[in-house]
């Protein structure tokens, strides 16, 4: 329940600064951009949305989800491309995706346990 009044409040904010100005601000982070792209019916505000986490999101921090959740959200044909080929890249390399990511997260805590060790 906290994580939907959260939301609401960061995208109550959001907009009174100005969707757009939003994403156009260097800092915003993905989870912002993925929140406005959920929560907007504007295509031209989709599409900077979309657009900004497809460019500037690298793509080992991009998860099969996201691209999916794009491809739903956005008409602009140029985008819907860059999203499925993100999705193809994911799905050839699967060490880059979610199991992926667990062993990678499992790798780094052994080495962390292993460096605290006396």
């Amino acid at each position: 329940m906290s994580s939907i009044l959260d939301d609401q409040l960061r995208l109550m904010a959001l907009k009174q600064y100005g969707l757009i100005k939003s994403i156009k601000t260097p800092d915003i982070s993905k989870a912002d951009l993925i929140l406005i792209l959920k929560n907007t019916e504007n295509e031209t505000i989709k599409q900077l949305a979309a657009e900004k986490i497809l460019k500037e999101t690298n793509i080992y921090d991009l998860y099969k989800a996201d691209l999916e959740l794009i491809l739903k959200n956005t008409e602009n044909e140029t985008i819907k491309q860059l999203a499925t080929e993100k999705i193809q890249y994911l799905n050839a390399h699967p060490r880059l995706g979610w199991a992926g990511s667990l062993a990678r997260a499992n790798r780094l805590g052994s080495f962390h346990s292993e460096s605290t060790k006396d």
